[in-house]
């Protein structure tokens, strides 16, 4: 007996505790109550939404292939082909079916048919009622296992997957296509035959009888269960992109659950299969007189519940609006009350830029007024005694020198001594005055900054 809990939550779920009760059927029933309740007394776990696995061996599968006329009458239909399948009395079953495919190009309904003998299930739900057990659902294990692997998958349309969950000595082989449980058949293991062997062999089975188109083809094949990591090793020798069914699952996996996954498996499918809204594969053996019924007034609290929660929205919400228009109006009548006060301080301000604008002006002024005496006390240091300025010009950083020398040639060099100025250059042509046979020259220098 496996025990497996899933807890809910947005991301998909959380595998939170696990148990396995090894030759429970060996152990007396007091025995195995207590043991069962001290597990979910324990850690804290409820039993009211609890989901009844039964391993493949123990139902029938059967593929209906009806027209699509019969939809409308299709519970009617579907317990006429039940009770072709019950020769005697004894031989009745529990049953569920599901819808795989319903094409309207060809006018068909593909119809899964999933069936345990009454004699068999009475008996399971019978020792579950003394130990304390009330299962709310009654599903084939091989639909759990589909049902977790799909989940939230959005790229299974257009493709196959094989499913092998792989016990000590069988294993059950699954078969997924576009999407829909398609095949599922379990085969034991002989007597030295390796898990390759058994697993190729099986899934070549599976594809023959599937009939996978020419444009299709085989994605992967996914192994669970007890004994999927000593079958792993030996099948990806040949498959090396065959997988363990833990990389595919989208569930929250404490460390201390990792190593109990593969062999819980089927049973968080099951767990998941009773939890999720929309499983891929909707089903519940379960006779209709065991499951729970809720009559229409089991959903009024839960209504009045959502009404009073959205009405303490609402309020919340015109709340806050409220408080935000009669913050929004004080806002403004400090706003308002500061307005003169700004606008004295803009206009200070504005006065101040001016102020400092000018005092700029002046120390620019003085500061060029400055640099003219010295570099006029500069020239007078450098000139020699033969040479004479008509002219001396400061303008934008630029200074032009005019005059008589005897000399002229050397002037530059003399100019470019001076600490004050650079870039010494002749503007025009130097030539002789007529008057006192002297060079005439100009020069252009820029100020050493």
């Amino acid at each position: 007996m496996l025990i497996a809990s899933l807890q809910s939550h947005f991301s998909g779920g959380t595998f939170t505790h696990f148990k396995r009760i090894a030759n429970f059927r060996l152990s007396d029933t007091e025995t195995l109550r207590r043991e069962i309740q001290s597990f979910f007394k324990s850690n804290g776990l409820s039993k009211d939404n609890i989901v009844l696995g039964i391993p493949r061996k123990d139902i029938v599968m059967r593929y209906l292939d009806l027209p699509s006329e019969v939809g409308d009458n299709l519970k009617q239909v579907v317990r006429y082909q039940v009770q072709s399948f019950e020769p005697t009395e004894e031989d009745r079953f529990y049953y569920d079916y599901a819808v795989l495919k319903n094409s309207s190009a060809q006018k068909r309904l593909e119809i899964l048919l999933v069936m345990v003998k009454k004699s068999l299930l009475d008996d399971h739900l019978r020792l579950l009622n003394e130990l304390g057990i009330h299962p709310v659902a009654v599903v084939g294990s091989s639909m759990g296992l589909s049902n977790i692997f799909l989940q939230n998958r959005k790229d299974i349309y257009d493709k196959t997957y094989i499913l092998s969950d792989i016990h000590t000595s069988s294993l059950e082989i699954l078969a997924l296509h576009h999407g829909a449980f398609v095949y599922s058949h379990e085969a034991s293991r002989g007597e030295g035959q390796s898990w390759r062997d058994l697993i190729l062999g099986e899934v070549d089975e599976a594809t023959s009888k599937i009939r996978i188109g020419a444009e299709d083809t085989l994605e992967n094949i996914i192994l669970s269960g007890e004994a999927s990591a000593a079958a792993h090793e030996e099948l990806k020798i040949l498959v090396p992109d065959c997988e363990l069914l833990e990389k595919s699952l989208q569930i929250s996996i404490p460390d201390e659950n990792k190593p109990h996954l593969q062999e819980a498996a089927s049973v968080l499918g099951l767990a998941y299969t009773g939890m999720a809204r929309r499983p891929h594969i909707r089903m519940n053996m379960l006779p209709d007189e065991l499951r729970r019924h809720q009559t229409r007034w089991a959903y009024v609290p839960a209504a009045i519940f959502g009404l009073v929660i959205l009405a303490l929205l609402m309020a919340l919400g015109f709340h806050r609006m409220f408080q935000n228009q009669k913050l929004i109006s004080r806002l403004d009548q400090e706003l308002q009350a500061i307005k003169t006060p700004v606008e004295k301080v803009q206009s200070i301000r504005k006065q101040a830029d001016e102020l400092e604008n000018k005092i700029k002006s002046y120390d620019t002024l003085l500061h060029k007024k400055d640099m003219n005496l010295e570099i006029l006390r500069e020239l007078t240091t450098l000139l020699p005694s033969d040479t004479y300025l008509s002219l001396y010009q400061y303008r934008d950083g630029k200074i032009t020198l005019s005059g008589l020398s005897s000399s002229s040639s050397d002037l530059i060099s003399k100019l470019e001594e001076s600490p004050l100025l650079k870039n010494v250059v002749v503007k025009g042509p130097m030539f002789p005055d007529a008057q006192s046979g002297k060079d005439r020259f100009t020069f252009e220098a820029e100020l050493e900054k």
